[in-house]
Order: C-alpha cells, then sequence, then structure tokens
C-alpha cells in the first residue's frame, strides 16, 4: 500500500475510531456435546460494521483446518488434519460443517475474522468442544444375596458400561444416599472410552426398610447433563421369598470379588439386571 494510502487509513482511524470496527465476534458449536460419529456445525458469527471481510480462519487448538477468504480463488480451503473431516459443501464465511466426529476433536475450537483495509481489524475466539460416547445400556447391579435384616452388612457394585466421559455413579437405598460417589473406580478401554465402578458397603438399619420389609437399592449413572439412568433392585428381609432373576455372591465374597463378578456379568449372553 502507498505511503499516501497508509496515512489516509491512519487519519479516518484518528477521525473516526468506531468506524469499521469488528464487533460481536463469538462462536458457538453445534451440538454442544457432539457424540462420537456424528456431525457437528460449528458457527462464527460476527458484525464486520461494514468492513470488507478479508478472511475467517479456523483452528483445532493451533492447527488451522480450514480458511474462507473471499478475495481469493478458491475462496474456501481445507487445511488437512488428522481426525477433521470439512463438508466443504456446506462450509462458508461463517460456518463449518465436521462430518463423522471422533474423540480426538475434543479441545478447544478457534475462529479468527479479519477484516480488510481500510480497517484490517482481527478478533479470535474460541469454544471448548466435547465428543462424548453414552452408555449403551443403564448401570449393572450384584449383591452378596438376596435376603437382608436389621443389623446385616449389605454389600453391593454397580458397574456403568463404556462411555466418554466416563459414568458418575450414586447409590440410594430406600431414597437415602448411601455410598461415596468419589470411591468410583475407572476402567479405560482400547478405543478411549471408561467403565465406571462403585462399591457398597453399610450397616442396615431400620431406617433402610420400607413398611413391607423391603429394601429398595438404586444405582443412578450420569453423563454430564446428557445421560441418566437408573436401575432398582429390590431385597427383601430373610423370612421372605428371594427375588429371582438376580446376581448373588457367597456371603463371604470378598469386595475384590464383587468387581469381578460384575464383569462377568456384563458379558453379552448374561441378563442378570432388575429394573
Amino acid at each position: 500500500m502507498a505511503v499516501g494510502s497508509l496515512f489516509l487509513v491512519a487519519l479516518l482511524q484518528i477521525l473516526f475510531p468506531g468506524a469499521w470496527a469488528l464487533r460481536g465476534v463469538h462462536l458457538e458449536i453445534l451440538p454442544e456435546a457432539v457424540r462420537r460419529g456424528e456431525n457437528a456445525t460449528l458457527l462464527c458469527l460476527y458484525d464486520l460494521e461494514g468492513a470488507p471481510l478479508y478472511s475467517v480462519k479456523w483452528y483445532r487448538g493451533s492447527h488451522e483446518f480450514f480458511r474462507f477468504s473471499p478475495q481469493e480463488t478458491p475462496k474456501a480451503k481445507i487445511f488437512p488434519f488428522e481426525g477433521v473431516n470439512v463438508d466443504f459443501r456446506n462450509s462458508n464465511a461463517s460456518q463449518v460443517t465436521l462430518l463423522s466426529v471422533g474423540f480426538k476433536l475434543s479441545g478447544n475450537i478457534s475462529c479468527e475474522v479479519t477484516t480488510d483495509a481500510p480497517a484490517f481489524s482481527s478478533a479470535l475466539v474460541s469454544h471448548h468442544m466435547m465428543v462424548i460416547d453414552l452408555p449403551e445400556r443403564g448401570p449393572t447391579v450384584i449383591t452378596e444375596k438376596n435376603t437382608y435384616d436389621v443389623g446385616e452388612t449389605l454389600r453391593a457394585n454397580c458397574t456403568s458400561p463404556p462411555s466418554r466421559p466416563h459414568a458418575t455413579l450414586s447409590f440410594l437405598l430406600n431414597n437415602i444416599p448411601v455410598g461415596k460417589p468419589e470411591d468410583s473406580f475407572v476402567f479405560s478401554t482400547e478405543d478411549s472410552r471408561q467403565w465406571s465402578s462403585l462399591s457398597l458397603e453399610v450397616v442396615l438399619e431400620p431406617q433402610y426398610f420400607s413398611n413391607r420389609g423391603i429394601l429398595e437399592l438404586k444405582c443412578t449413572a450420569l453423563v454430564t447433563t446428557l445421560y441418566r439412568n437408573t436401575t432398582q433392585v429390590q431385597l427383601k428381609s430373610s423370612i421372605s421369598e428371594p427375588i429371582p432373576e438376580r446376581v448373588t455372591l457367597p456371603s463371604q465374597a470378598a469386595p475384590g470379588a464383587i468387581v469381578s463378578a460384575v464383569l462377568l456379568a456384563l458379558l453379552p449372553t448374561t441378563s442378570t439386571v432388575l429394573r
């Protein structure tokens, strides 16, 4: 640009500091949490205030993967990046569509908007993208036995199938919180998902039994705000008949044996959960 033109631009910016300002730049990711294998739409919204657009650049972390420059040919360019599949036909100056997203896309997504002369304004905004995978079924609950009396110790385990992020587990006994959710164990799988397992050991007090002498044990699995599933098990006092179709262990089983039994109970050929 000639010296005279640069002087003119500087003079205009001094005289009219609000002119050609880039305003309202923000980034939206739809949906907010994307399920693995599904598509995502990234929206970069802005107000050019009458200034010409020079470029819109998209980044995953520090790596640029898409650029739209209306003054260039071609206007849109894709920069290869592992795990990023851009839908070229549905990407433009204000949005990018990503196909079949994977876990590697979880992280910061940024769009950088730059205006052309005379303003030469630029703004960069970022948003965290979360790629999730929800459990295929509800949590599995096992206990040492089917019948209990006041004063006995109830030992149980709740395990949720693999997900990402892992499920948060909690127990209710007759709708009273029991156990410590923070004591959950997390086991990773080869495809970057995680099992969640929570054991329970509680001495049974009268308040835990219903008027009919029933123990109602519930385990709830939560994955962010998008998934909630509860498995409910009913146990009776020793004077009642046992509940059928339950997974039970010998009364002297160690806590480690309970966890091992959970994994066996979750094999595809076994169905032992009461809902």
